[in-house]
């Protein structure tokens, strides 16, 4: 491990002495990095900073190789083509060097990456095989492609998370340790003193990178970085592996891919528009994009969501230093353990993303609170009497397979060829009864009480007349009654949740969070019963009232600490004072008609010392002059 040391103390002390020189040069021929739009930084700082990493690196490397105390792997540099990658890294730091100082177009940044990356693809390594927990994908002439993909997306990973002071730097640096300990495992000596020199050159560099920073990697640093990472993270975790052997470099990279697997995601779906009636033209457009670029940059990367929520640029990067360690231990430790259960730590690693997603408040990505969905049920087709036809054939059909699978544990194989004899007239019969029961008569979007009550009929009615059937016709008879009882379950509930999806989606789309109040002006509903919840819904199904309600108040104890549809009853008018301080209510609404004329009184008292307005809510027809 001597060897490994002097290799990395070198290397970090070489690019701490050069760093400065590197600096001084950006700032003499003007390659400063100005503070304006996304950016966090409030003075101009000096780029190209990633070209002392490359010097460094480079030179760190040739010196190692003049000493036979360090012991590269004979032919190694040989086998592995390195002056290709050397030249494919040297392509993509100039493009970064071009681009900080003249932006160039997206176009022309991934046409010199996809060349960099078929220069490793055709001269270095491929992914030819890929290791899931589930089997093996051999790719064959899809290996260049992939290759391809995966070094142009862990390049733009690293620049894209070059966000705050030493986030990409340092997010790198650990990625390297990770491969360096993932090559020692592995016995790929090479690839582990190649990691090690590179980290070095990292951390001299992050003493002058790290908040407050005085020089910033450039996007020539963040290619150059996210290119040897991608070759290392092939070279290291794909040689010598046997099981899952991309979900290595995945795991020890998680951190820049899930950034920029995110970004991609609510980029997209920011764009996408899932169905539009244009009334003018008569025409519906389904999924199309419109509006946003999924390589448009914005202010909604993880490392700024951290600050929106409170973090300094310090303590953010320093949690997504936490972070990165965590995923390269973890890629580390599934190298190490060779009975480590992949799905478990795959389904660990998702729901901890989840979370953490969730808590970044993304509201794209939440696409039933979006009401993403909403608009297909604007189709004129989803009204009419075929599509839901056709869809309870397909509940019926599922939910009566569903109920043979469980009733025989799984094993469908005894009971299929009933299952096919008999479906024909399950269909035929729970179709005609769901049709005279008047299932295709209403309007779903606006199902009530009354219609799942008619839907609940209906499948009564719908499994007694086939259960029937089934009993009089010869030659079929019925198989097991556990199994009909439970398709009546299953189809009940499938059936009922269909019928209810529009008002569930809309439930969830509509249904408010203290902290996500539709805009406009913050009312307070006086009085929590029947009125009130009808005013409540007004205000949040008519958004162009301006309205945006905070909760009510009421005189009765029965509602005192009581939430009414996910919205509290904050207290009575004897608190209305420190309710209207602690809340800024713009208005106050009436929604009680046997208010005592006292309380009146001295509700408009308190309005009107506090300048709010105060407004009484009615519903009331209007006739209009025929004569």
């Amino acid at each position: 491990m001597l060897k490994y040391l002097i290799l990395f103390l070198l290397a970090a002390g070489c690019s701490f002495l050069f760093v400065p020189l590197v600096r001084s040069f950006a700032i003499r021929i003007k390659a400063l990095d100005l503070p304006e739009g996304r950016k966090v930084h409030t003075r101009p700082i000096p780029r190209l900073g990633g070209l002392s990493i490359f010097i460094v690196f480079n030179l760190v490397l040739f010196i190692s190789f003049q000493f036979d105390f360090f012991y590269f792997p004979p032919g190694f540099l040989k086998e592995m083509n390195f002056g290709w990658v050397l030249l494919g890294s040297a392509i993509v730091l100039g493009l970064g060097a071009v681009d900080d100082f003249r932006r160039l177009p997206a176009s022309i940044k991934f046409y010199f990456q996809i060349i960099a990356g078929l220069i490793v693809a055709g001269t270095s390594c491929r992914i030819e095989v890929i290791s899931f927990p589930f089997g093996t994908l051999y790719l064959g002439m899809w290996s260049i492609p992939a290759t391809v993909l995966w070094v142009v997306a862990i390049t733009n990973a690293i620049n894209l998370l070059d966000g705050l002071d030493g986030l990409a730097a340092g997010t790198s640096f650990i990625a390297c340790l990770a491969m360096f300990g993932i090559s020692l495992l592995n016995q790929n000596i090479g690839i582990a003193l190649i990691s090690i020199i590179l980290a070095g050159s990292i951390l001299g560099f992050l003493r002058y990178n790290f908040h407050p920073a005085s020089i910033f990697l450039g996007d020539s640093g963040a290619y150059f970085l996210g290119f040897i990472l991608s070759v290392l993270s092939l070279q290291g975790g794909l040689k010598g592996t046997t099981t899952i052997a991309i979900l290595i470099p995945i795991i020890a990279l998680g951190l820049p891919i899930m950034d920029t697997a995110l970004s991609m995601f609510r980029r997209l779906l920011k764009s996408l528009h899932i169905m539009e009636l244009d009334h003018e033209k008569n025409v519906i457009k389904f999924f199309y994009l419109e509006g946003w670029s999924m390589f448009k940059a914005d202010r909604n990367h993880v490392h700024h969501r951290l600050m929106e929520i409170g973090f300094t640029q310090r303590k953010a990067v320093l949690f997504l230093y936490g972070v990165s360690i965590i995923l390269g231990g973890l890629a580390l430790s599934s190298t190490y353990f060779e009975n480590i259960n992949y799905a478990l730590l795959l389904t660990a690693i998702v729901v901890a993303s989840y979370i953490s997603i969730r808590k970044l408040g993304y509201r794209e990505i939440q696409l039933l609170r979006t009401g993403f969905l909403l608009p297909l049920f604007d189709a004129p087709v989803l009204n009419r009497t075929i599509p839901w036809a056709l869809s309870d054939m397909a509940i019926i059909s599922l939910s009566y397979y569903l109920a043979f699978l469980l009733r025989f544990e799984g094993d469908f194989s005894p009971v299929k060829n009933y299952y096919l004899s008999t479906l024909p007239l399950m269909l035929a019969a729970k179709i005609i009864i769901f049709h005279l029961a008047g299932l295709y008569l209403g309007e779903w979007r606006y199902t009530s009480v009354d219609d799942l009550v008619k839907v609940l009929k209906a499948v009564v009615l719908g499994c007694i007349a086939s259960a029937l059937l089934l009993w009089m016709i010869p030659g079929l008879g019925i198989i097991s009654y556990a199994a009909l009882i439970i398709d009546f379950n299953l189809l009940l509930f499938f059936v009922v949740g269909a019928r209810s999806s529009f008002r569930v989606l809309e439930h969830l789309h509509i249904s408010k969070d203290p902290k996500d109040h539709i805009e406009g002006r913050k009312v307070l509903i006086y009085g929590a019963g029947k009125r009130g919840v009808y005013a409540l819904k007004e205000f949040i199904n008519n958004p162009r009232s301006g309205l945006s309600p905070v909760g009510f108040i009421d005189d009765s104890p029965r509602y005192q600490g009581k939430q009414i549809n996910s919205f509290p009853v904050l207290g009575t008018l004897d608190s209305l004072d420190s309710i209207l301080a602690k809340n800024s209510i713009s208005e106050v609404i009436l929604c009680r008609r046997d208010l005592p004329r006292d309380k009146l009184d001295r509700l408009i008292q308190i309005c009107a010392s506090s300048h709010i307005s105060l407004s009484r809510f009615e519903t009331r027809l209007e006739e209009i002059p025929t004569l």
